[in-house]
């Protein structure tokens, strides 16, 4: 019995498939080590910028923040970086914009710049007189929001004073002194009378002595 071979367009249909799939593989190998790579160069990225946010943070100056610096990163790498400051209305308080140049490779030319800004506390860096300014201002736009002066209190909050009110009998006034209706306090026995025995202090009455 003779055996059927396969034919030329069964070969090269089969071949086609074949090359279909391994394009298909090797762009998906090519997508995942690009994306590899990527990833450690976001990486790289994030971390020289952290380097140069910290030598921010560590310049107590304010010139210096102003004046920038060089910083070293691994691989024999450089970052130039510097600052630009600018007050709030808040007292203390600074936006201060950093911006670093980062090398991508050792003694190569520094990347395009990269900005970002951050919200720094420093005492340090006010003017008392500006402090002062920023702090009037603050207040006034308080007094004007709440309709009253800090010195002189918010009168809604302060409740009516007692004079003129009618004192329950029996019920000391609110400076710990009676009213004019108040009584008494009962000294011996209840509501006042008389303890038992008729006299006064709760003491039995003397008998009569026996002959």
């Amino acid at each position: 019995m003779r055996r059927r071979g396969f034919t030329l367009i069964e070969v090269l249909v089969s071949l086609a498939i074949f090359a279909l799939a391994a394009v298909s593989l090797g762009a998906a190998y090519s997508n995942i080590i690009l994306g590899r790579i990527a990833l450690q160069q976001d990486e790289q990225r994030l971390d020289d910028i952290a380097r140069c946010r910290a030598a921010l943070m560590e310049t107590p100056g304010f010139d210096d923040v102003e004046t920038g610096g060089e910083i070293h990163l691994p691989g024999g790498r450089t970052a130039r970086w510097k600052g630009k400051i600018e007050a709030t209305a808040v007292s203390d308080l600074f936006a201060v914009q950093l911006t670093c140049e980062i090398q991508a490779v050792a003694d190569g030319d520094y990347g395009e710049e990269i900005n970002e800004t951050r919200m720094l506390l420093r005492p340090t860096w006010s003017i008392p007189s500006d402090r002062q300014k920023i702090r009037d201002d603050a207040r006034q736009r308080l007094e004007k929001e709440r309709g009253y002066k800090e010195a002189d209190g918010n009168s809604s909050f302060i409740s009516a004073p007692t004079r003129g009110k009618k004192l329950v009998p029996g019920q000391p006034a609110a400076n710990g002194k009676g009213g004019k209706n108040a009584q008494p306090a009962p000294q011996n026995g209840k509501n006042g009378q008389p303890a038992k025995g008729g006299q006064p202090g709760g003491q039995p009455a003397a008998r009569p002595a026996k002959r």
